[in-house]
């Protein structure tokens, strides 16, 4: 026990007082005779006795209210344990407002964002006002990275507000110790209010610090019950105009209750497409397909929706993408162009298709194809090799016949750099396909499923037949990927992915002499989903508070152009920070965008594209960490400067000042001090009336 005014503990010396009045009683007696002195002798014996027990009784009762008065002007308390290590007078206080959309829901006194705003200004309030004080939000504003004073800091709560950002709490946790430390000479106060969310409550991340004091303040919400869009993607890769595309969508249902006929609708371009209902388990997921046609050329934005309440923030998907009219795609031959691709891609208005000589090569057109197919070629020289490299690595496709007689020494370098493995010796014998890799992307809609939902091909059925072909032999932990498996496990038609680029093999010439796969059922839908799978890969939508790129085609000619990310219907406008890489150019927002909705990018004044923008999904899901998942953590790190406060605590600023002044007693010896007097009133009484 400690006091606040030890001081005042001098009046104990008061205690001197009763004592001696006690000691020295000045009371004479008169003497009364009587005839019977026996009996009055035995009255008077008993009279002196029954009062010096008396007179030690009341002794130790006013001692005690005494004492009990001095040492309640002395105000005792119990030093805290954070009193026990406190180092400095001055505090800092950091304090954490989660303002995620999670927040949005409501609680016992309204919704989480006001009660945390709330508890933060009574945290504020328990400290004395020269302290300095921090206050922290998901957005990790520039005007957030500083102290300021009790005043200055409640005008900042004020204004915050409900925001698409997400952080963990180690990574909040990790800001607020940064900014403590470059301040010397202080007492460090860290405060987490939040619902901590199981997607964001990494505990585990949280280093020990014993240099400052951890507060967690957990709100809880009322319902845990969210349905929202989940996902949405197209079933195939690339979208053509007049063509049927299938969308599929995904909901998911948090609550606890099924839910039935839900209504999600469809709009592209300001158009209801479609519109399907679906029905949701308890804490399960449905998924919609939505078949539509794509009338218009172009860019399509527009957006999928579904009607929910309280959390609304995620009922709505945007999405944008564009539809391919025409695949350019150059054709690399040696002395003479193949009459198999000719009548495939030439007569096909949704292909341009160029061929050239090897020896004839522009490479700075490489750029302008999607595809390049290496038709026959004896052998590959290293600059085109070299320039290959580029083009895969800058998201280009490239697909490769052998010729009959090759130099393996030609193709060795190129194979290598496509992660494919050397070639063998040809192999003549007559084999026959027995094994598609139905599930890779190439084969993934060619044939139509069964009632099951599972592809299976007859035994019997007419499969490619080759009688020539280069054995290659996936080395283990490459990324090849075998689309077409002959009867003795060689591979006819290879993949390999690439950084952002992809390589397709062909083990065997494409010529009829050496295999039937030119006049194949499957040589057309192969080569087709091959060409459309090369066109460059864009999102169908992207997050806000991220910084994932937007990649688009690099113009070398006009590299002094400046690009613009617009929001037409509410007019806000950023400049993305330009870099140049592999062929491309990459655009990053830097966390700038942070409202959903399609946004128009601007190359100078001429707009080329549309992007979708939506809000995370980690908030949808309202599972909440328990609180005594939290202090088992801390105890098995073994940080003990860790306090929990309650919600609930209507006097949460006297529990803050309780941690940080101590217990105070004061009002505990007051009572005591009345106490004794009553004492004293109640004993006097008690030996008057015997």
């Amino acid at each position: 026990m400690s006091f606040v005014y030890p001081f005042f503990l001098y009046g104990l010396f008061a205690l001197v007082i009763p004592i001696l009045i006690h000691l020295f009683n000045f009371r004479r007696y008169r003497k009364v005779w009587f005839t019977n002195v026996r009996y009055l002798a035995e009255i008077k014996q008993e009279t002196q006795k029954r009062s010096k027990i008396k007179q030690w009784i009341l002794l130790a009762i006013r001692l005690l209210a005494i004492t009990s008065l001095v040492i309640a002007f002395a105000q005792p308390y119990i030093p805290s344990p954070k009193q026990l290590r406190k180092q400095a007078n001055h505090q800092v206080v950091s304090i954490y407002i989660d303002n995620s959309f999670s927040m949005d829901a409501f609680g016992k006194e309204g919704k989480l964002i006001d009660i945390a705003k709330a508890k933060a200004a009574e945290i504020a309030t328990a400290y004395d006002p020269s302290d300095r004080f921090q206050i922290l939000t998901n957005d990790f504003e520039d005007s957030h990275q500083h102290v300021v004073s009790r005043e200055e800091f409640l005008q900042l709560i004020g204004d915050v507000k409900i925001s698409p950002a997400f952080r963990t709490i180690s990574d909040v946790f990790s800001r607020q110790q940064d900014l403590l430390g470059e301040i010397p000479g202080v007492n460090r106060n860290i405060y987490l209010i939040s619902d901590f969310q199981e997607s964001n409550s990494d505990f585990e991340n949280i280093l020990p610090d014993t240099t400052l004091s951890l507060f967690i303040l957990p709100l809880e919400a009322n319902a845990t019950s969210n349905l929202y869009i989940d996902t949405a993607y197209f079933e195939a890769a690339v979208q053509q105009p007049d063509q049927i595309s299938r969308l599929h969508v995904r909901i998911r249902n948090t609550g606890p209750d099924k839910l039935e006929k839900i209504p999600v609708k469809l709009v592209i371009n300001d158009r209801q497409k479609a519109i399907a209902s679906a029905g949701i388990n308890p804490g399960a997921e449905a998924e919609l397909i939505f078949p539509f046609t794509n009338n218009l050329n172009g860019i399509q934005s527009g957006y999928l929706e579904l009607q929910d309440f309280p959390i609304i923030y995620d009922d709505r998907c945007y999405l944008s993408y564009s539809l391919v009219s025409s695949i350019s795609i150059l054709c690399i031959n040696n002395d003479k162009e193949n009459r198999y691709l000719n009548a495939l891609f030439q007569n096909d208005s949704a292909f341009h298709f160029e061929n050239t000589n090897a020896t004839r090569l522009n490479y700075a057109s490489f750029n302008n194809f999607s595809l390049i197919i290496l038709n026959q070629l004896p052998t590959i020289s290293s600059g085109l090799i070299q320039e290959l490299k580029r083009f895969i690595i800058s998201g280009g496709s490239l697909l490769v016949f052998p010729p009959a007689i090759l130099k393996p020494a030609g193709y060795a370098r190129l194979l290598q750099d496509a992660g494919l493995p050397k070639l063998g010796n040809p192999d003549t014998s007559r084999l026959r396909v027995t094994q598609i890799r139905t599930g890779s992307e190439v084969y993934r809609d060619v044939f139509e499923p069964s009632a099951s939902g599972q592809i299976e091909l007859p035994e019997n059925a007419d499969m490619p037949v080759t009688t020539l072909h280069f054995p290659i032999q996936p080395a283990t932990g490459s990324m090849l990927e075998s689309l077409l498996l002959l009867q003795n496990g060689d591979i006819l038609l290879a993949y390999s992915p690439v950084e952002k680029g992809k390589v397709y093999f062909f083990s065997s010439p494409l010529e009829m002499e050496y295999t039937n796969f030119p006049g194949h059922l499957l040589f057309v839908p192969t080569l087709f989903k091959i060409a459309l799978l090369s066109q460059p890969h864009s999102p169908l939508y992207y997050f806000t508070a991220n910084d994932e790129p937007v990649e688009i085609s690099f113009d070398s000619l006009h590299q002094d152009i400046i690009y613009r990310i617009r929001n037409a219907e509410s007019g806000f406008e950023i400049i993305p920070e330009m870099r140049f890489a592999g062929g491309r150019m990459l655009l990053f927002p830097h966390d700038q965008i942070r409202e959903a909705g399609l946004y128009t990018l601007f190359r100078d004044v001429t707009p080329i594209t549309d992007l979708a923008y939506n809000y995370p999904r980690e908030e949808s899901e309202l599972n909440y960490t328990d609180l005594e998942e939290i202090k088992e953590i801390f105890e098995r790190k073994q940080i003990r400067t860790v306090t929990f406060l309650n919600e609930t605590e209507p006097a949460l600023t006297r529990e803050i000042h309780d941690f940080e002044k101590g217990k105070p007693l004061w009002k505990l010896f007051i009572i005591l001090t009345l106490f004794f007097l009553l004492a004293e009133i109640a004993v006097i009484q008690l030996f008057r009336r015997n």
